[in-house]
């Protein structure tokens, strides 16, 4: 495996410069188109800045590697090393006001995760993790919670675009389920900063109804390096090249009975 200090602090900055420049535009005019005909998939002139921040600074420093971030698509190089973008995630909540979105920014070599930052700017909390060398947040260490009671815990729920309908429809079960599984259910917006939450032991768990790799590529890298636990609805390990979109994220601890608790889960 190469050394990633030097992936590891492009992504940091990179990441650093694409929040604050969400931060200085957060609640201003801005062009916003929709990539789907329900309109329920918008972007915006805000996406592309940051977008555009991050491409420069990754290019520059790394004009070999490839690319694959979410508004502009892949950039793709004969290269061992791809990074995965999504310069705003909670687009929506972005749109609306909400505080809560995030930058996400990971780095795949050779088919392992081996680099991740996520910026959640409004809090001015960054998130990175390298493998093998741990979490962290603003540079201190970070690590699961221990809690071991399904019933007691605080989980999240990311739904896919209504558009994908079985995924849309089985998500919509298994958030009934959860809510009288778990002490409290969120749905937040943003997959990456879910991810991070149960890295740093917000929450307990976290489901993801249906995703791109841009969405999760960076909080997969700071959950596992806090300890946590990733799998299909089924229980397997998380595969990057297996085209995993809906994926159970935990603390460990309650991973089984999460997954007991889901429409069609369960370890196999």
């Amino acid at each position: 495996m190469p050394d990633v200090n030097r992936y590891l602090e492009a992504a940091r900055d990179a990441a650093s410069k694409a929040g604050q420049f969400l931060l200085d535009n957060f609640g201003g005019a801005r062009e916003v188109y929709f990539k789907d005909l329900e309109h329920k998939d918008p972007a915006s002139s805000v996406d592309q800045g940051a977008e555009r921040i991050i491409l420069e600074s990754l290019k520059r420093s790394f004009p070999d590697h490839s690319l694959i971030s979410e508004e502009r698509g892949p950039d793709i190089k004969d290269s061992d090393f791809t990074w995965f973008i999504d310069p705003l995630d909670g687009t929506v909540n972005y749109l609306h006001g909400y505080r809560n979105f995030a930058v996400s920014i990971g780095l795949v070599y050779r088919g392992d995760i081996v680099a991740a930052a996520v910026n959640n700017p409004i809090c001015g909390e960054l998130f990175s993790a390298a493998k093998g060398r741990g979490a962290h947040l603003n540079g201190a260490r970070i690590r699961v919670s221990s809690t071991a009671v399904l019933a007691e815990s605080l989980l999240s729920v990311s739904f896919p675009y209504p558009g994908k309908t079985a995924a849309f429809d089985r998500t919509l079960k298994n958030f009934a389920s959860l809510s009288h599984a778990s002490q409290a259910l969120r749905r937040d917006g943003s997959t990456a900063l879910s991810l991070c939450n149960v890295a740093c032991g917000r929450i307990d768990g976290f489901l993801v109804g249906g995703s791109e790799l841009w969405d999760y590529v960076a909080g997969i890298l700071i959950l596992d390096e806090a300890g946590g636990r990733i799998t299909d609805f089924n229980g397997a390990g998380f595969r990057l090249n297996g085209g995993d979109s809906e994926i159970v994220a935990s603390n460990g601890v309650i991973h089984d009975r999460l997954l007991a608790s889901l429409d069609g889960g369960g370890a196999q």
